[in-house]
């Protein structure tokens, strides 16, 4: 799937080499850390320590590298786009309401959830759910996990909406989890909120 993404980069930046790649994998605090990795004053190993990769993601950097890589190749900026997870995991323990400002680095209120997704959620919160809590849609607990969700959607889709109103009207491509972007939901859908409709999702597929 990473080297299907590669490839895709590398032919759209063919097209339109004026382009900006966003990586869920990244909190807004480490922006500066991918500055300098496209700025070439890092190497590998300093970039995944001053990352905090294993605590950040935690999969294979190997898996990435060649993403970042051509970034650097070519010079194309690099954006964060999540928050902390600790913001996430505050939502979905206390509900958004009770996290709030700073407290959320500056996410504004995400556009409610479609019932579809909010359908596809309650499979999703079975799976992750913490002991005795219901796997439903009528458990404070779920309403909780959906606000976590919605924050993290709209975290990044704010992040896409920067990018994307920049000036030299980049080709902004964001490389997120599958769930963030089936069906048009999730960030695709935050991001019609903010005014950004000109949207296309590609996924691969299983055979």
């Amino acid at each position: 799937h990473h080297r299907w993404q590669l490839h895709a980069i590398a032919a759209l930046h063919a097209h339109r080499p004026e382009m900006v790649l966003g990586f869920e994998m990244f909190p807004r605090r480490v922006q500066p850390v991918l500055d300098r990795w496209v700025q070439g004053k890092l190497g590998e190993a300093q970039f995944l320590r001053d990352v905090a990769w294993s605590e950040i993601w935690g999969s294979d950097a190997a898996l990435y590298l060649p993403l970042f890589h051509f970034a650097r190749m070519h010079r194309i900026a690099m954006r964060a786009l999540n928050v902390d997870r600790g913001v996430s995991r505050r939502v979905a323990g206390e509900g958004l309401a009770a996290v709030t400002g700073a407290a959320r680095e500056g996410v504004g209120d995400p556009e409610p959830a479609t019932p579809d997704y909010r359908t596809r959620l309650v499979s999703v919160f079975a799976l992750h759910r913490h002991a005795g809590s219901a796997a439903d849609g009528d458990s404070p607990a779920f309403q909780r996990f959906v606000e976590a969700q919605l924050l993290w959607d709209r975290a990044m889709a704010e992040a896409i909406a920067g990018a994307v109103r920049d000036p030299r009207r980049p080709l902004v491509v964001a490389i997120m989890g599958r769930g963030h972007v089936e069906h048009r939901h999730g960030v695709p859908h935050q991001l019609k909120a903010l005014g950004i409709h000109d949207v296309g999702v590609a996924l691969p597929w299983p055979a």
